[in-house]
């Protein structure tokens, strides 16, 4: 894979809202990360882009705070965070929707989406209010899925929009979509661009990971290019 060509053009002006210093992750046998420098402004889109194996995937877990690193720092708002499980990473503004979905393929899309916040009376689940706040979500992202289909009925790309939907009801400040547009066809990439677009005039910053220069160009406004477990190059996209 080589590295993109992208067109450079404007820094994005958003102050810097997540900045990680020197940070290291080692698995058995293996370093993943070393001494990675990365930041994200609110209001931009930065793509991560490399092979695989170049500590893409393990840079956002930690983000996301499936993972912690061994060393180095992450400052979220300006302060210094240590993010101890996707939950709370969620509960400090930072969602992500990864490849492999984190779904409960027999229950109904509402009850994913809203699974662990649902609207309660006492113990008691108002599965009607959920379907409507479920519902009212999906028509404004666009997604054209019912809330009460059983997910083990929805394709790929349908799984795909109930991640993403579950994501941006915790109204974050960071989003990382990874590869998000791998099971989307055409047209629902062109949605996804459009919410994109949205999200970033809203000060949402976005941590995207691609493999497709034309996205880059698409929707990126700066690059991380990884190699190794190592960001090698950084640079300006092109602005949405």
């Amino acid at each position: 894979m080589g590295e993109p060509s992208v067109r450079f053009e404007q820094e994005p002006v958003g102050e810097v809202i997540l900045q990680v210093h020197s940070v290291t992750k080692d698995f058995p046998g293996v370093r993943a990360l070393e001494d990675m420098d990365f930041n994200l402004r609110a209001g931009e889109v930065h793509v991560l882009f490399g092979e695989n194996g170049a500590g893409k995937s393990t840079l956002i877990s930690i983000f996301a705070g499936a993972l912690r690193p061994d060393q180095g720092t992450i400052e979220f708002g300006g302060k210094s965070v240590h993010l101890h499980s996707v939950q709370d990473a969620r509960a400090k503004g930072i969602s992500a929707m990864f490849q492999e979905f984190s779904l409960a393929p027999d229950l109904t899309v509402a009850e994913n989406i809203l699974l662990g916040a649902e609207p309660l009376i006492g113990p008691f689940i108002i599965r009607m209010r959920m379907r409507i706040k479920v519902r009212e979500a999906l028509e404004r992202y666009g997604f054209g899925i019912g809330a009460n289909v059983v997910v083990a009925r929805l394709s790929r790309a349908e799984r795909q929009m109930v991640e993403m939907t579950k994501a941006l009801l915790t109204n974050p400040k960071i989003l990382i979509l990874d590869e998000p547009t791998a099971s989307l066809t055409e047209r629902e990439t062109r949605v996804l661009f459009e919410l994109i677009r949205t999200l970033k005039s809203q000060g949402v910053g976005i941590i995207y990971i691609t493999y497709r220069i034309a996205e880059i160009q698409e929707v990126g406004d700066r690059v991380t290019v990884m190699r190794d477990g190592q960001h090698i190059r950084n640079g300006g996209g092109r602005q949405c």
